[in-house]
């Protein structure tokens, strides 16, 4: 994926594969900084470094009971608590929709075997 400013993201993905036998990691590498979240559902962070600060304690969530975790309880916590503090979630629905418009252009893309724009 090439965004706008220039960056490129690489997004890989299975839906074939025995949960037990694959963590998920989500990493960023930037060019004053790293962070890697691992564990079964994203609930370690493994790195956390950036310029002119000093090293993340690495912290790890309680182990879930399934490989989705908790974390979508946790957005639905804070949904329902911006409402009763009348501020913006911390996750809202213009960043949710630009997710999904990133994996219909992948689904596109594999589709008709060729980049797409938007």
């Amino acid at each position: 994926v090439r965004f706008k400013n220039g960056s490129i993201g690489i997004i890989e993905g299975t839906a074939n594969v025995y949960p037990r036998n694959l963590e998920e990691t989500l990493s960023v590498f930037g060019e004053k900084g790293t962070v890697v979240l691992g564990g079964l559902a994203v609930n370690k962070i493994q790195t956390w470094r950036f310029e002119g600060e000093d090293s993340h304690p690495l912290m790890d969530l309680p182990d879930p009971d399934t490989v989705y975790g908790s974390g979508h309880i946790t957005a639905f916590e804070d949904f329902a608590k911006s409402i009763i503090e009348d501020r913006e979630p911390f996750v809202n629905g213009e960043e949710g929709k630009k997710s999904v418009e990133i994996i219909l252009g992948i689904y596109k893309s594999a589709r008709e075997g060729k980049p797409v724009k938007f």
